[in-house]
C-alpha cells in the first residue's frame, strides 16, 4: 500500500509539472515575453565579459590575455562587410551590398567618449601563436579556407611557372577596389565619397599601387600600373569589370606574367571598434600585409590555382622572414578573385581602412622589393 501511494503520488507531482509549465509558456506567450528573452539574448552576445567567461568554459584555463587575443582573432579573420559582394561575383551570382552606414566624415579622437562621427581605434598585430587552424612551414603561415590540400614545402622550393623574357612589361597593376581609403588624418584627410573610399586617387589604394610601381621599377622590373577605379558607380561587378582589363592589358602585352591586385581591408566591430593592423619593422610603424589566394572552388573555373602560389608562397616566406611581423597568415580562399589570368596573379591587402596612408606606403615599399628580388631570378 505504501508503495502504491508513493507511485500515485510520483505521476501528481509530474502532471502539477506539466501543468504549470504549460501556464508559464502560455503566460509568456500572452505577455510578449518571447521579444523580451531575444532582447536579452542578444544583450549577452554583446556583452564583451558573458563572451570571455563563454570562451573560458569552451576552452578551460585561459588568461585574461589569451582571451583577448582569441576575440580579436574572431574579428581579423571574419570575413569583412565589404567583402561580401566578392562571394556572388566570384561565383557568378550576383550578391547584393550590405547595408552602408549614412555617409559621415569620420576621425579618430584616442581617449575619453565617444562623441558624434568618431571611432576608437585599436592598433592589432595578427600573429598567430597556435598552428590550430593554420597550415605551417618555417616562418609561412596558411589560413585554409578552401578545401583543398597544400603542400607549403614543395610549393617554396618549386621553380616559377613562368619566365620574363624580353624588355616586358612583366608586371601589371591593378585595383578592383580602387577607391578603397584609408584614415584621413594630417597631411592626408581628403573628402569622402563613400563610406571608407574616395575617387582622389591621391588618398586611396592607388597611391599605394603608385609606390608598388616605382618601387619594382627601381629595381629593374618592367611594370605597368592600371590606375582606374573598377568599383565605380557601381561596387558590384567590379571583378567583372576588371577581368575585362586584365584581358586587354594581357592581349596588348603577352610579356605580363604577374598580376598584383592591389586592396586594403577593414576591420570594424558591431560597437564601431576599428582595428588597425600594425607590425613593427626597423623601429618604424607600418601596416600589416595579408596575401589572399584562391582555388576556383566557388564555381567560375581556376585549374591552374595552384601554380599561382608558387609565387605567393615565396613572397610569405621572404616578407615574414626578413621582416618579422609584418605578414598576417596567408588566406587560400574558394573564390576565384581573377588569378585564372596568369600563373603569377596575387591579391594583396595592405593594411585596413583604419592605417594612415604613410604606413601602407611604407610596408607595400618592402613588399615591392622582395618581390622584385624573386622575379629576377625568372629572368
Amino acid at each position: 500500500m505504501k508503495r502504491g501511494k508513493k507511485r500515485k503520488s510520483g505521476f501528481v507531482k509530474i502532471a502539477y509539472i506539466f501543468i504549470i509549465a504549460a501556464v508559464a509558456i502560455k503566460l509568456l506567450d500572452v505577455c510578449g515575453a518571447e521579444q523580451w528573452m531575444m532582447s536579452c539574448m542578444k544583450k549577452l552576445s554583446q556583452n564583451e565579459k558573458f563572451i570571455n567567461y563563454a570562451i573560458s568554459g569552451e576552452t578551460q584555463v585561459m588568461g585574461n590575455n589569451e582571451r583577448e587575443k582569441l576575440l580579436k582573432s574572431f574579428f581579423s579573420e571574419s570575413l569583412p562587410l565589404d567583402r561580401i559582394s566578392e562571394v556572388g561575383e566570384a561565383s557568378g551570382e550576383p550578391s547584393p551590398l550590405p547595408q552602408k552606414e549614412e555617409l559621415t566624415v569620420w576621425e579618430y579622437t584616442p581617449g575619453g567618449e565617444r562623441k558624434e562621427n568618431t571611432y576608437p581605434i585599436e592598433n592589432i598585430t595578427i600573429s598567430p601563436k597556435s598552428e590550430k587552424g593554420y597550415v605551417k612551414y618555417n616562418d609561412i603561415w596558411v589560413k585554409n579556407d578552401s578545401t583543398k590540400g597544400i603542400d607549403l614545402k614543395w610549393l617554396l622550393g618549386a621553380k616559377l611557372p613562368f619566365r620574363l623574357t624580353g624588355n616586358g612589361p612583366h608586371v601589371l597593376i591593378v585595383h578592383t577596389h580602387g577607391s578603397e581609403s584609408y584614415l584621413p588624418q594630417g597631411r592626408d584627410t581628403y573628402t569622402l565619397t563613400d563610406v571608407e573610399r574616395t575617387s582622389d586617387k591621391r588618398y586611396n589604394v592607388i597611391r599605394v599601387g603608385d609606390e608598388l610601381e616605382a618601387t619594382l621599377k627601381s629595381e629593374g622590373i618592367s611594370v605597368i600600373h592600371d590606375r582606374n577605379i573598377y568599383d565605380s558607380p557601381s561596387y558590384n561587378g567590379s571583378y567583372s569589370r576588371t577581368l575585362d582589363a586584365i584581358g586587354a592589358a594581357l592581349k596588348k602585352n603577352p610579356s605580363i606574367k604577374v598580376v598584383i591586385d592591389v586592396h586594403r581591408d577593414a576591420m570594424t566591430t558591431d560597437e564601431g571598434v576599428k582595428y588597425r593592423t600594425v607590425a613593427n619593422v626597423n623601429g618604424n610603424r607600418v601596416a600589416q600585409l595579408m596575401l589572399v589566394m584562391s582555388t576556383g572552388e566557388s564555381g567560375l573555373p581556376h585549374p591552374d590555382w595552384a601554380e599561382n602560389l608558387k609565387l605567393a608562397v615565396k613572397l610569405q616566406n621572404a616578407m615574414a622572414t626578413k621582416h618579422p611581423g609584418i605578414m598576417r597568415p596567408m588566406n587560400l580562399r574558394k573564390e576565384r578573385f581573377n588569378m585564372h589570368a596568369t600563373t603569377g596573379s596575387m591579391l594583396v591587402e595592405v593594411g585596413t581602412s583604419a592605417n594612415s596612408l604613410a604606413e601602407a606606403i611604407a610596408s607595400v615599399k618592402l613588399l615591392g622589393k622582395e618581390l622584385a628580388a624573386i622575379l629576377k631570378t625568372a629572368k
